[in-house]
């Protein structure tokens, strides 16, 4: 009679070898997940420009003065807040009780910028943007003002872009005021 002996035991080569196969799989997955997020971060940031659109524009429907959204070009900084020289040129404006008004000062998330065509993408996911409160006026670009009848003075076209993504453009349509997002192309 033959007596078979039980395996006790997975040897050491085998649990290296599962052990590497599921390290394999997990930065597959990581890779994956990292570049997914990358898209919805791009999104949210265009959303929040979106917002900052339609509160400039709500702003000068109600205020009865139009208001201006501007942009810091290669980085992620915008403002919105009335369009006069008062609030444009770097001195605080005196407050009007009667007609209080709404400045607004953000920036997109890490990585995110606001470019023009043929300008260089920000590399990775660094700073891309100057501290909120410390901007200086000359850099601001405005790139819509919103009137009180609802339009635009122009139509606008401004793009967000993050290495590794396809860019969003985002557009302003002067005449009615809506706003649109496209993909744009790989540059």
């Amino acid at each position: 009679m033959i007596v078979r002996q039980r395996r006790q035991a997975f040897t050491l080569i085998e649990i290296l070898l599962v052990m590497a196969l599921a390290v394999a799989i997990a930065a597959m997955g990581y890779s994956a997940a990292d570049s997914y997020y990358d898209g919805v971060k791009l999104e949210a940031a265009s959303d929040s420009v979106r917002a900052a659109w339609a509160e400039a524009q709500a702003h000068a429907v109600g205020e009865g003065r139009p208001y201006r959204f501007a942009i810091v070009p290669g980085k992620g900084n915008f403002r919105i807040a009335p369009d006069s020289a008062d609030f444009w040129s770097g001195a605080s404006p005196e407050p009007d009780p009667d007609n209080p008004s709404v400045i607004v000062q953000n920036s997109l998330p890490k990585g995110i910028a606001f470019t023009t065509h043929g300008e260089a993408v920000p590399n990775g996911n660094g700073e891309t943007s100057l501290p909120d409160n410390d901007v200086p006026s000359s850099q601001w670009v405005t790139a819509a003002v919103f009137l009180p009848d609802g339009t635009a003075q122009d139509d606008t076209e401004i793009a967000l872009r993050l290495a590794g993504c396809r860019p969003i453009i985002l557009r302003l349509r002067a005449l009615t005021g809506v706003t649109s997002i496209q993909r744009g192309e790989d540059e």
